[in-house]
Order: structure tokens, then sequence, then C-alpha cells
């Protein structure tokens, strides 16, 4: 398997097709001067900006070092680990030999990291602890070539540290020779200094021996070492010069300045060949004859320079690379040569238009263009004050609501967050909002656009009663509705007869997006539904409910209330594939089998380690559970609980095609002896769904779509941990199968949850807070119904051993 290294936002291979993988060498104190000013002012962003330009210029991993006299290596790197590893696409090198920082740092990196770097100096001690710590997190690592005689000079004495090191890291502590990157150290030439004449001859002769000698192990330099005490043009061809000699000896990643390497088909055939003389020490005059050739050269700054960039092109730059450093002053440079309107009409808009086509086409995951978002929304929030009296200027305008009795938020956030950093103003009036609400809203602020979302079934056919309210009142906007419970035939049938202009199904906040602008172009068209289209001949699942099962024992009768969760227990009945793919967005769309595998493997795993951990270290979960069993027996549709605080009906719908089932089918009637019914209720509190709340107000997207799904899922794990519970308090448990299994039901029996497909009717809370009593764990009813905390659910437990999910 090829050796790769990963950010939060993608893979990159270690062995490039074509070589060599390039290492920004500027996040360092020691070699850059602005990095080094910007650290010891703790200008986080300005560091950012560092990496991002390198990001820019072709870097495709970040060398990262902080460690400078009189800075606290550990917390430096740690402020700067969390900063560049939500902005930074390419992976991180950590530059470090200190064991303890790296114990801090790698656990809070959401890829796969590169360990920069471990040697032989004190005899192998610091390399065994930093080894098991690249083991531990994955994380491949360089390794010099220094012992404890010093470091290694000639091709020999190369050679034979490699090997021991190899020895080390391989037999020893059992990682991958691919997973090694050996800096075989290069020194200068540019020195005058005798012994150094062939330094670098010694290196490519020791990077084609070692090749050979120890097959599958990559290689870096660090190439500028080569040129030190030379003037910096000088620099920039002998750097260029050297590195397309080392990769033809087979160097696979390199440690530059991404921007100061010349392609070598650039570099003239004189300057090739004085560079050449000098490298591979061809004549005694070959140094002076190098510093006469280049004295006239140009002296560069040590820093990019952007000022020969158009600030309409860095603006463009800032939002597809999610960057917001310097925005301030780039926007104010703007607004002397545009008006703020149209920089944000003809350079914003077009720019968050280009993010979303990257999305669309597969090129750009989801958490990404939440990043471009936030850089779209500071921009226009930095520009707002120039332009009040343009601010309602030609924009579509978009009402967005969740409909009453629905408290879920996500993807009505969602949809604002891509349409306002789209150019649309968006009016979002929040959650549980009546229609009448909506049409008064819609009046008031004369939209041209409504969006609806909801999760629930209930939601879904409130939409549709929705839609004939709006045409009462006389409304004309076109309609878009989204959510979990919608379908395109829900919405083609059941909710566009009610309403005479435009009503759009759109499955997620891109297709709202694309059908905003359909509207704008005047070829929005109403949702279809060709039945014919998806017709098939297979007959409807018969089956006959087998009536003399058997009723498990009950451990108790009433309720009883559970606190003492182990909230880490939570992670081992989480449904990553529903996370990863379905909550976070990191879908395989045009990767290959391996490209989606390494990217779970190097990127969102680590990831959903990170937050696990940052969950669980600061309490943002608080398990709690309410549950209980009762004697019922079915009748009809309904089923009759008894219980302490008197008898409770649920009324269940029955399917209207075959098989026709109905959820009180599972139970037996009185005639047949009774039966036993669970119920719960569980939350896990609502200091996460704060947390998320404080993200989103602070414009910080892709945090708040991720700790928000991680949330969701988690209430969902802990219904499914106390679903188990429930089953082997029955004595129905068989031995625990794996998370396909459970996605499978492959168990007995099946949980049911009020305000989904099989029982749509919230209003069965309010009978089951008259069993359970939730209240003592926090939990509340809204007048619609619905649980709070949003971070709750609840179910019925059915014991049949026929029992599984449907629809009505």
């Amino acid at each position: 398997m090829k050796a790769a290294v990963a950010s939060l936002y993608q893979a990159v291979e270690l062995q490039q097709e074509i070589p060599p993988l390039l290492i920004g060498e500027r996040c360092n104190p020691n070699g850059s001067k602005a990095f080094r000013e910007a650290l010891l002012a703790e200008d986080w962003d300005a560091c950012l900006k560092i990496a991002l330009d390198q990001e820019a210029r072709g870097a495709q991993v970040i060398d990262l070092c902080v460690a400078y006299a009189g800075r606290d290596e550990i917390s430096d790197m740690l402020e700067l680990t969390k900063l560049f590893s939500g902005s930074c696409k390419a992976p991180l090198m950590f530059d470090s030999t200190s064991p303890e920082t790296l114990e801090q740092t790698l656990p809070l990196y959401p890829g796969r990291a590169i360990i920069n770097s471990i040697n032989l100096e004190d005899g192998g001690a610091n390399l065994d602890r930093i080894c098991r710590l690249a083991k531990k997190y994955g994380a491949a690592v360089v390794a010099l070539t220094i012992d404890t005689e010093g470091m290694a000079l000639t091709c020999e004495r190369k050679v034979a540290v490699a090997k021991q090191i190899y020895s080390l890291v391989v037999e020893k502590h059992g990682m991958r020779p691919q997973d090694i990157l050996f800096d075989l150290l290069t020194f200068t030439v540019g020195s005058g200094d005798e012994t150094m004449r062939d330094a670098a001859i010694e290196t490519l002769n020791a990077i084609r021996q070692v090749k050979a000698e120890l097959p599958g192990v990559g290689f870096t330099l660090g190439v500028s070492n080569i040129s030190f005490g030379l003037r910096p043009a000088a620099r920039k061809v002998l750097n260029s010069v050297f590195l397309h000699a080392a990769v033809e000896v087979g160097l696979n990643t390199a440690i530059v300045d991404a921007a100061k390497v010349l392609p070598y088909a650039a570099i003239s055939e004189e300057d090739r060949q004085i560079c050449d003389d000098l490298l591979f020490n061809r004549n005694p005059d070959a140094l002076m004859t190098f510093i006469d050739h280049f004295e006239k050269a140009v002296e560069q700054d040590d820093d990019p320079d952007e000022s020969a960039v158009p600030p309409e092109e860095l603006l463009r730059q800032r939002v597809l690379k999610g960057d917001k450093e310097g925005l301030e002053d780039l926007l104010t440079t703007l607004r002397g040569r545009r008006e703020p309107l149209e920089i944000i009409n003809t350079l914003l808009v077009p720019a968050m238009r280009e993010v979303g086509e990257l999305f669309g086409r597969g090129e750009l995951l989801l958490p990404f263009v939440l990043q471009s978002a936030e850089v779209m929304k500071q921009s226009v929030g930095l520009l707002e004050p120039y332009m009040e009296k343009l601010s309602d200027s030609g924009q579509t305008s978009v009402l967005l609501a969740t409909v009453a009795g629905d408290v879920h938020d996500i993807g009505k956030n969602l949809v604002d967050i891509i349409l306002s950093n789209n150019g649309y103003r968006v009016h979002n009036i929040g959650i549980k909002v009546p229609a009448e609400e909506i049409i008064a809203k819609a009046r008031e602020y004369q939209v041209d656009v409504i969006g609806l979302s909801g999760l629930l079934v209930k939601s879904a056919l409130l939409m549709k009663e929705n839609m004939a309210q709006f045409q009462s009142a006389g409304l004309t906007q076109p309609v878009l509705l989204g959510g979990a419970a919608l379908t395109q035939k829900f919405v083609a049938n059941d909710c566009a007869p009610n309403y005479e202009k435009q009503v759009v199904y759109c499955g997620d906040a891109f297709a709202g997006l694309k059908a905003i602008r359909e509207f704008e172009a005047g070829t929005l068209q109403t949702t279809t539904w060709d039945e014919t289209a998806v017709a098939t001949n297979r007959p409807g699942r018969q089956e006959t409910l087998e009536r003399n099962h058997d009723v498990p024992p009950v451990p108790f009768a009433g309720k009883r209330i559970v606190t003492d969760i182990d909230a880490e227990k939570l992670f081992g009945y989480l449904n990553e594939a529903a996370l990863f793919r379905g909550r976070w967005g990191y879908r395989r769309g045009k990767k290959s089998k391996e490209e989606y595998e390494t990217l779970n493997r190097e990127t969102v795993l680590p990831l959903y380690a990170r937050l696990k951990d940052q969950a669980l270290a600061e309490g943002w979960l608080q398990p709690a559970v309410s549950y209980g069993y009762f004697d019922c027996c079915s009748e009809g549709e309904q089923l009759l609980v008894s219980s302490s605080a008197g008898d409770k009906i649920f009324s269940f719908p029955r399917q209207s095609g075959a098989p026709g089932l109905c959820i009180a089918d599972y139970f037996r009637t009185a005639a047949e002896g009774g039966d036993k019914v669970g119920f719960f209720v569980v939350t896990i509190g609502d200091k996460l769904a704060v947390k998320t709340q404080e993200l989103y107000a602070a414009d910080s997207y892709h945090d708040y779509l991720m700790l928000h799904g991680l949330g969701v899922e988690l209430t969902d794990a802990l219904a499914e941990y106390w679903h188990e519970q429930m089953r082997i308090e029955m004595g129905i448990q068989a031995e625990r199968g794996d998370m396909e299994a459970y996605v499978a039901q492959g168990y007995q029996g099946s949980r049911y949850g009020f305000g989904y497909p099989a029982c749509p009717d919230l209003g069965a809370h309010v009978p089951l807070f008259e069993l359970l009593s939730p209240q003592d764990i926090g939990v509340s009813l809204t007048e619609s119904f619905e649980m709070v905390p949003e971070m709750t659910t609840s179910a019925i437990v059915v014991h049949h051993p026929q029992a599984k999910y449907f629809a009505v």
C-alpha cells in the first residue's frame, strides 16, 4: 500500500507520480523572519497566512516548527495545530524532536501527520519514544542521519546510520519502510570550506545507495541548506538545480519554499552549467565563478510579495482557500476602486459560485465549502457599513423557516449559509414557525421565494397544510421544501396540488441554491412525479404475524431514571457511516475505492477521534434515560397501556398498501392474554447543543456542522445502546453483532421513534410523558409536542420477533 499523509480535507501520497512532493519550510522561526515575528507577537492569523501562502504557491505539506528560545513549544504548537487543522488543506509535518510536544499535539490533529524528526544522537532513547507515538497515532517519520558521533558527512556514514535507524524503526517498532523519510543531510557548498566541497556529491550518492539497500523507504531534504550563505537570487537557482539532481537519484519529497523553486526548464543552460560545476566540485574556482556570475542578480525578499497580484484576484483566492487573513485591508483597497455592492456582486458572489461548482463536481468537500462561506460572511460584514443605502438593491430575497412543531434547524441553517454567502438576502425566522407567521413575514419582508424545512413526518404533513394556507392567503412566491421526511413524490403528489405557484422539492442546500438561480432565470418548475417511471412488478410484502409468540419477562413494572451512564460507551454504538457520509458530507463521490478508504482512514477517523476526545474532556455529553415496562394489549390500531398513572391509549396508523402493517399488530390482544411494552426517552443533554449554537452565531460554519452531526448521531447511539439494555433485561438479546448487523436490525424486536414513519404523531408524547416523567432528566415538551433539548429521542420498544422498521 502506498504511504500517504492527510489533513482534514485531503490525503497526499508521499510518492508522487511526478516527484517531488513539496514540503513548505517557511513556518519556522529559525528560517523565516516573518514567521518568527508573527510567533513572537502571537499573531496567529499572520502565522496561518504564511502557511496558506505556501499552499497557494504549491506546497503539498506544511512543515510547522515553533521551537524558539524563550517560547513555550508545547503551548505554541497546540495553538497553531488547532488553527492550521481547520484551515490548511495541506497535511502538516510537526517539526519537533520533543516527545512531550508531540504527545500533546498528535491527538489533536485530524489527519495523518509527519513527525520531523528522529535520530540516534542520544543512542536511540528519544527515537524509541517518538516511534511509539508515531505508531500510536499513525504518523510517518523523518529520520536524520545523526548518531552519537554527530552528523554523518560522508556517503558511507550516512548509509550506515540509515541502516541502524531502519532496524530500530521497522524491526523493533513495527513501522512500515514506506513510512520513513530519510533526511541524509546536506550542507552548504557556498561557504568556501574545503571539507564541504563534496557535500552535494556525498548526499546524492547516499540517496542512491540507501534506495538500493533499503527498498520502500522515502527520502526528504532541506534543500536550501545546500546554498546557505549565498545571496537570495543565487540561492534560488542553485537550490532548484540541486533539487533536480536529487530527484533524479531518488528524492521523493523536499523541504523547500515552494515559491522559490524554479522549473528546471526555465533555468538557462549557462546557469545550469555554473551550478553543476559548484555542486559536483568540477573545478577549484567553481564557487568564485558562481558568485561572480550571480553578482548582479536582484535580491529577493524572504516572504512572498502579493503586490503584483491584482486585489480582485487576491479576494477570489481568499474565498476559494477559505483564508480570512488580511481581508479588512484587502477590502479597503478594493473599496477605493469599486462600490461595496459591486465587490459583492462581481467578485465575492462569483467566487462562491465557483466554490459551489467545485462542490457539485465532487472536487470540494462540504467542510471546506463552509470555510469559504465564512470568508464570504466576514467580507460582507466588513462591507455592509459602507452600503446601507444599497443593501436591498437588486438582491433576490428568501424567507427560511422550520415549520410549526419542529425544533430542528441544522438543515435550514445550512441553506442559510449557502444562500447568504452566494449573495442572496436571507430572512431566517427560526424554528417552530406557524403558517400565519410565515405569511405575515413574507409580506413584511416582500420576499421573492419561501423555503420551508422540517425533519419529522409531522413536519411534512404540516407543509402540505401550509401550501393550502398560503393559497388561501393569496401568496404568489415559489415555495422550496426540504427536510429528512420529505420525498420528491410527496412534494409532487401531496404538497404541490394545494398551491398554484411553483412548489419545489430540494434534497439539500445546493439544490436550494440551484432552484433560486432557476427562479432568477425564469425557468423554475414545480416538482413532478412520474409513477410509471418507478413502477415495478414486485408484489407487496406479504407477512402473517405470529400470534402465539412468547411474552418475555420484564425486570420491573413502571418507570426508572438512569443518569450514571459512561458517555464514552456511546461511541461504541455510533453509526460511523451515517455520521461520516450523511452528517459530515464525506461521501465517496468521484473517488476510487482506495482513495475513499484512504480519506476515511487518514482524515475522517482522526477528526472523529479528536471530536470524541474533546466532547468527553469538556463534558459536553450528559447522557440520561427515563424508561419503563408496562402491561398492555392491542385493540385494532390502538395500544392500551396500564400503569399506576392510569391507563393510556396510543394510536398508530396502518399501511394503506400490502402488507398493511400497524405497530399495534405486534402486541397480543386482551383475549390472547395481553402483552408487555417498553418505552424510553433518552437525551445527551443541552451542553453540546449550546456549543453548536455558539459556533453558528460566530459564523464558524465548519465546526458547527461537524459538532452538530456528532451530537445527533450520539443521541441515536444512546437510543441504540439503551434499546440493547432493555433487550438484555427482557432476555431477548443475542450476542452483540457489529454495526452493520445493528443497522440491519439483526436482533429481536424493534424500537419505533415517535414522529417518524411508523408512528408519526408527536401527540403520543403526551401519554408517554405521563408514563415516564422525563422531566426528571431535564426533558420537556413544546406546545407542539416536540422534545427539548433538541438532542433527545424517544421510542416504543416492541419485543415481537417479526418486528422490523416500516413506513406508513
